[in-house]
C-alpha cells in the first residue's frame, strides 16, 4: 500500500511475494524471483541440461501460477533465477554503489543508538517506511 500507484520496469522478489507485486509492474515489465519454487527453465539453465521427466512433472505441478498470472495480467512476465554470487559480480555491484549517480539507499529513519531502537522498529512496522530503517550500533 505504501507504493500504491507506482509502476516499475522490473521487480526483484526476494521473499516469494511475486503474486502481490503485479499492480506495481509496468506493461512489458518483468518480475524476477529468487525464492519459492523454481521453474523448469531455471533448473535447466542451472544444470546445463533438461531435467528428468519426473522433475519436470513435479515442477509443473508446483510452479508459481499466481506469479505468472499476475505478471501476465499486467502485460509483463515472471521468471525464477538461481543466485550465484561471485567476486566479479559483487565487485560490479560495489562499483555501482560507489558511483556518484549509482545505486543509492534511502534512509527513512535512523535510531542514533541501540537505546533508541524502538524509533526505527515503530517506523518499520507501521508500513509507512519509504526507505531503510537503520539502528546505529556503534559510533
Amino acid at each position: 500500500e505504501v507504493l500504491a500507484g507506482e509502476e516499475f520496469d522490473m521487480i526483484f522478489d526476494t521473499m516469494n511475494q511475486a503474486p502481490e507485486m503485479g499492480t506495481l509492474l509496468k506493461k512489458g515489465g518483468k518480475i524476477i524471483s529468487i525464492s519459492g519454487t523454481p521453474t523448469t527453465e531455471a533448473i535447466a539453465k542451472m544444470i546445463g541440461a533438461e531435467p528428468s521427466m519426473m522433475v519436470r512433472m513435479f515442477m509443473f505441478m508446483s510452479r508459481n501460477r499466481a506469479a505468472e498470472k499476475v505478471a501476465a495480467s499486467a502485460g509483463g512476465t515472471w521468471e525464477y533465477i538461481f543466485m550465484h554470487p561471485n567476486g566479479s559480480d559483487l565487485a560490479d555491484i560495489a562499483a555501482a554503489i560507489d558511483k556518484k549517480d549509482g545505486i543509492q539507499a534511502f534512509i527513512d529513519t535512523e535510531a542514533s543508538s541501540l537505546d533508541d531502537f524502538q524509533t526505527a522498529i515503530d517506523k518499520l512496522w507501521s508500513g509507512r517506511a519509504k526507505g531503510k530503517c537503520v539502528i546505529k550500533v556503534c559510533s
